[in-house]
């Protein structure tokens, strides 16, 4: 069985990790690895989810190294991917409380026992057809994220499959879909 080659202080070369060198792409998850989960428990409070962001980080690092345009120290990169992707837990953690309530909540008529029965349902149809308004209002690439992830409570790596994408780029749209969703409602619901 063959040993590893140890790493060096010139490892790793941006040209090897462009090239998909392994020994590359070992050397700067040695390097950086530890300093990216202290960074990132800072962010999410849970060594475990840390554990996975790092993980997901590196191999979004191995998927897009193309990509890296060498602006930055690869470094930098890193830890600007384990951002994105630990802000996208933090978002996404508790999904139900991000769009899904605040969308509920434009939904709910008060419940004002002087309000009769008839009139709560045309309310509520009302707002039904405001929501649905403002999805179909939204560019396809986002209507379709919303719809995967927040109707169809697909995962992030389910709907990054369906829609051909990285799962970081379903969060950014999702992120800016919800966005817009909930100005398109602010707007009709006057909040």
């Amino acid at each position: 069985m063959e040993l590893p080659q140890p790493c060096t202080a010139s490892d790793p070369t941006i040209e090897a990790l462009k090239a998909g060198n392994e020994h590359a792409f070992r050397c700067l998850f040695e390097q950086e690895r530890e300093r990216l989960r202290r960074f990132v428990v800072k962010l999410v409070e849970d060594a475990d989810e840390a554990e996975n962001i790092v993980q997901e980080t590196f191999a979004e690092a191995y998927r897009q190294i193309e990509d890296f345009r060498g602006e930055a120290s690869v470094s930098t990169w890193l830890f600007s991917i384990a951002k994105h992707l630990a802000y996208g837990h933090l978002r996404t953690s508790d999904r139900h409380n991000y769009l899904e309530h605040e969308t509920i909540e434009f939904l709910q008529v008060d419940r004002d026992d002087s309000v009769s029965g008839t009139q709560r349902e045309v309310e509520r149809s009302e707002r039904k057809q405001i929501v649905h308004n403002a999805l179909q209002e939204l560019p396809d690439h986002y209507r379709r994220v919303v719809q995967l992830r927040d109707l169809e409570e697909k995962s992030t790596a389910e709907a990054a499959e369906q829609l051909d994408l990285t799962e970081v780029n379903v969060r950014v749209r999702l992120h800016r879909a919800r966005k817009a969703l909930r100005e398109h409602l602010c707007e009709r619901m006057e909040c």
